[in-house]
Parts: structure tokens; C-alpha cells; sequence
């Protein structure tokens, strides 16, 4: 077990080590090189990335405080089930409410990969390419459906 400040140091080091991975990686594919993450300009609606002592997660995070636009939001995603799984090229899970880690409910549309630990360098490389090989499909679905998922 580490202590929490070289957990710090370790978590930090992936993050700036991903940043730096997949921001050359999406400038070498013609793509734009910062994530979308929170600037979704949809209320409510972020692209998230996750990585812990037990899995890496990529995908949609759904959170309002009102139910009603939680779920029309996660409808939205729903009507691209088909494009959004076409595109993906792991599983996706679709969760209309689960608890994250401050016991807030959130909906999520994502992919998860198992038994990968932050604190594990050698897991580093394969979450790199989980995470950025989930993502860049998702938030090129994000930005060929915006106006669908904001206005419809």
C-alpha cells in the first residue's frame, strides 16, 4: 500500500501522462487536441474518464437535479444506441441511475475495463489506449448529434 502523497504523485503522473499521450495521438489523427470533458455546453451532461485502484471507465455522465432531465437526457443517448455501439469498439453499459463515489446518482453511458489499478504502472499503457480508443468514438458521436441531443 502507498501513502496517500505518493498516491497523489502516482494518480497525477497518469493524468499528465494520458494528457500527454492522447493530445499527440489526436493532433497526429487531424482530431482537436483538448477533450470536451465538461465544456459540453449541455447542461447537466459531461464526458468523464475514471481510473481507480479497480477499473478504468470512459463515456457519458448524466447529472441534474431534476430527475425529469436526468432521464431525457439518457433517452436522448438511448436514440443513438445503435450508432453509439457501431462506434464503440468495446461493450457499453448503460446505467439509468447508479451512486458515484460521493453518494451522488448519476446516469452513465460508458465502457469499463477491469482488474487495471492506477497504482500499477504497468497497467498504464492499456488503460491509455482503453480510454482514448472509448472516448474518441463517444465524443464524435457527442459532436455529429449535438443538436439532437440538446434540442430535440
Amino acid at each position: 500500500m502507498y501513502p496517500k502523497e505518493e498516491k497523489k504523485i502516482l494518480r497525477e503522473a497518469f493524468w499528465n501522462s494520458f494528457k500527454v499521450y492522447s493530445n499527440k495521438r489526436k493532433i497526429r489523427e487531424g482530431k482537436p487536441g483538448k477533450w470536451i470533458m465538461n465544456q459540453t455546453g449541455i447542461k447537466g451532461l459531461s464526458l468523464k474518464f475514471h481510473f481507480d485502484e479497480n477499473y478504468a471507465w470512459a463515456g457519458y455522465e448524466i447529472s441534474s437535479s431534476s430527475l425529469d432531465k436526468q432521464i431525457n437526457l439518457f433517452d436522448k443517448l438511448e436514440k443513438l444506441k445503435t450508432i453509439l455501439e457501431k462506434s464503440v469498439p468495446v461493450d457499453l453499459e448503460w446505467e439509468l441511475e447508479t451512486q458515484i463515489d460521493n453518494n451522488v446518482k448519476v446516469s452513465r453511458v460508458g465502457a469499463r475495463k477491469e482488474n487495471v489499478n492506477i497504482y500499477n504502472k504497468q497497467h498504464w499503457k492499456a488503460v491509455n489506449l482503453f480510454l482514448y480508443s472509448v472516448m474518441v468514438p463517444i465524443e464524435g458521436v457527442f459532436r455529429d448529434y449535438y443538436d439532437f441531443i440538446k434540442y430535440q
